[in-house]
């Protein structure tokens, strides 16, 4: 009960503070692309509370108690028609969500290195918060970038797809959230983040040494 508490209190912002700069990150872009859409809408600020969505808030709470902590933030609304180029703004305003939600994990992951550094015990809550920290931004980056509409990643392949074939991608994309449920279900989308959060360990510890990586998964398992 301790541990599951604790994960909680270290989940629980790290996922609104996640969610919500991701969010940002969307706004900023499609702002910088000259569409008025986010600011006026107010969405081009760091406040939380512009960016729950308040079903998607109940979920992350009910999930922290039964398991790992899913939601979502209220998605950024855009206009197109402002970017000077249709296809590039919204490349980098699909990419912008998840290409935040890898600094904040690589920005944590320095933290957490300096701190190691300074001798900073392992499994102390601290640690937990950026562990958990880091992990959720990784998974919500794995997760959105997947090519399935309207996730990011969907976004992306949209504007890969050739003109004429465009019709044909829109008939696909009503059934999106369906693709989704279903892989949840049947465990497809934890076994697909679970491969990717390997690769992500290995480089961590390629890149920081074993002794570092040790120190972040005792705050996920302490």
């Amino acid at each position: 009960m301790r541990t599951n508490f604790l994960y909680i209190a270290a989940a629980l912002p790290a996922i609104i503070l996640a969610l919500s700069l991701h969010e940002f990150g969307h706004a900023a872009m499609a702002t910088k692309m000259g569409d008025p859409t986010p600011r006026l809408q107010g969405r081009l600020t760091l406040n939380p509370l512009a960016h729950m969505d308040p079903l998607g808030t109940i979920f992350i709470i009910f999930t922290l108690f039964t398991g790992f902590g899913f939601g979502w933030g209220k998605p950024v609304q855009v206009n197109p028609a402002y970017y000077r180029n249709y296809r590039q703004g919204s490349i980098l305003v699909a990419i912008a969500g998840p290409a935040m939600n890898l600094a904040q994990a690589m920005f944590a992951l320095g933290i957490g290195y300096v701190l190691f550094r300074g001798g900073m015990a392992a499994g102390g809550f601290g640690v937990k918060l950026l562990a958990v920290y880091i992990m959720i931004n990784f998974v919500l980056m794995i997760f959105n970038l997947l090519p399935i509409p309207p996730l990011d990643g969907g976004h992306l392949v949209e504007m890969m797809v050739p003109w004429e074939k465009r019709r044909s991608f829109e008939r696909f994309s009503q059934y999106g959230m369906l693709i989704l449920l279903g892989l949840m279900v049947f465990g497809v989308l934890g076994v697909i983040i679970n491969i990717f959060y390997a690769i992500f360990a290995f480089l961590v510890q390629l890149g920081f040494g074993p002794d570092y990586l040790n120190f972040l998964i005792s705050g996920l398992t302490g």
